[in-house]
Parts: structure tokens; C-alpha cells; sequence
């Protein structure tokens, strides 16, 4: 007689995943950088800003925060300057 066999499957609670989208880089034109965050909370814009870092040290500039544009939930943008 065989045995069944019991699948384990993960329970994922969509809430938690919601701020564990890295940044990412929207737009870059060698003069400024948009970089894309999931939530607004200051640690995320922390860690736009290392990577707008990244980004404009690649022309030889450092990154300045400029501003934040809300376009819609899960998508925030930071505008930093290269100079």
C-alpha cells in the first residue's frame, strides 16, 4: 500500500512583499537620476540615494537629492542631480 504524499506549499502574505522591491533606476541623462522606490518610509529613500550614487559616479558626479514624485502606490520616484 502506498503512502500519501503531503506537499508543503509556502503561505506568502502579499502585505510583507510590498516594501522589498529594490530601487531601481527610471531614467538617468548623464545630468540628473530618477530612481524608483516602493514606499516612501526614509530607509528606502536612503537607498535610492546610494544608488543614485552609483549611478552618477559612473560620469564622474555625486548624486543630490532634489525631490520625491508619488505617481501611485508602490511607485515613488526620487529625483537626485549629477554634479
Amino acid at each position: 500500500m502506498k503512502r500519501p504524499v503531503l506537499l508543503t506549499l509556502p503561505i506568502v502574505d502579499v502585505g510583507l512583499l510590498e516594501g522589498c522591491a529594490p530601487p531601481a533606476t527610471v531614467a538617468f541623462n548623464g545630468h540628473s537620476v530618477t530612481i524608483r522606490t516602493s514606499t516612501p518610509q526614509e530607509q528606502d529613500r536612503q537607498a535610492a540615494e546610494i544608488e543614485a550614487q552609483g549611478i552618477c559616479g559612473q560620469v564622474g558626479k555625486r548624486a543630490q537629492y532634489a525631490s520625491t514624485t508619488y505617481v501611485h502606490d508602490l511607485n515613488i520616484q526620487h529625483l537626485f542631480l549629477c554634479i
